[in-house]
């Protein structure tokens, strides 16, 4: 499973008057539950929008739930005036390739640009008999279903890059889901559960201070903070180079010169050196680009996802 990192720049466009005046109140929806990468990065954009468009306010509003698609069902039926926006993760892609959804994930939204990849990273508890990726698989082997592995329940890129572990190498890995990230690490850090395969940016402080052990990281290379962790890449599981990523997007409908400027605005935003400091100490890759680049990648996503889903067998329901 291929994931590509966007880096282009998106033109910076003036708006038209009618675009540029000042609105009342903007709402940054995350369709993720406060605290997790998805939040942190909606919370260093917000700022930033609201210096630049002069709004009242930029709020960001937490609305988790159904794996992402409550916040992202309020995004889709809201009025395309630019007031309400998507902040939302890789599961927003994932969930987006079933069907009975309360929105078409294709035609209810316009992208307006990637803000960041969170790439994942495979650790165990301290105490799990497995210093290296090699020695977990030797002993997932030795121990059918004993091996335990916590994610955000079943639509979540955790689940789907154990299961696609689990196909590859024939191991067979005990799946515990959990409905918010916060009990999931209090859990692996405590030991009830045996690994993770999470984002850097929930997983990066617990590695630092020695209260998970990081195996392996879904990169190209290394990660500069983790200089001694091999990548999946390194370790002969390409497919495993599966990352998160952070999205800003619109309900269709939005106007054209104002997706492209808040493009431009999000692209500016992640480049301020204070801003993409903080991300790239969360162990998030700033990004940035225009709307028809979020577009084609979150195309691909769905597709990539969807493949995913039907090669492992996962069922999300």
């Amino acid at each position: 499973m291929h994931r590509r990192t966007l880096m282009g720049a998106a033109p910076a466009v003036l708006a038209t008057p009618a675009l540029a005046q000042s609105q009342s109140n903007i709402r940054l929806v995350v369709a993720n539950s406060p605290g997790g990468g998805t939040d942190q990065i909606a919370r260093l954009l917000a700022p930033q929008m609201q210096s630049r468009l002069g709004a009242n306010a930029v709020v960001v509003e937490n609305r988790s739930g159904a794996s992402g698609v409550i916040g992202a069902d309020l995004v889709a039926k809201s009025r395309p005036d630019g007031n309400t926006l998507l902040v939302t993760a890789a599961i927003f892609a994932i969930t987006g390739t079933q069907p009975n959804l309360p929105y078409d994930i294709r035609r209810d939204f316009a992208p307006i640009s990637l803000l960041a990849m969170l790439p994942t990273l495979l650790v165990v508890h301290p105490n799990f008999p497995a210093r290296t990726f090699q020695e977990f698989v030797d002993y997932a082997r030795a121990h059918p279903g004993r091996v335990t592995y916590a994610s955000l329940g079943a639509a979540s890129t955790q689940t789907l890059a154990g299961g696609l572990m689990k196909l590859r190498l024939g191991i067979e890995l005990t799946n515990v889901p959990y409905r918010e990230a916060g009990p999931q690490m209090v859990e692996l850090m405590a030991g009830q559960v045996d690994a993770s395969f999470n984002n850097i940016t929930t997983t990066l402080s617990a590695v630092q201070s020695g209260r998970l052990r990081p195996l392996a990281v879904a990169l190209d290379e290394r990660w500069p903070a983790l200089p001694d962790v091999p990548t999946f890449k390194e370790l002969g599981m390409p497919e495993l180079q599966a990352s998160s990523w952070v999205a800003l997007l619109a309900p269709a409908g939005t106007p054209a010169p104002l997706l492209a400027r808040y493009a431009a605005i999000a692209r500016d935003a992640v480049a301020l050196p204070e801003v993409r400091s903080r991300i790239l100490e969360g162990g998030g890759l700033p990004v940035g680009g225009s709307p028809e680049e979020a577009r084609r990648f979150i195309s691909s996503e769905i597709d990539s996802w969807g493949e995913v889903i039907r090669t492992t067998g996962v069922r999300l329901d």
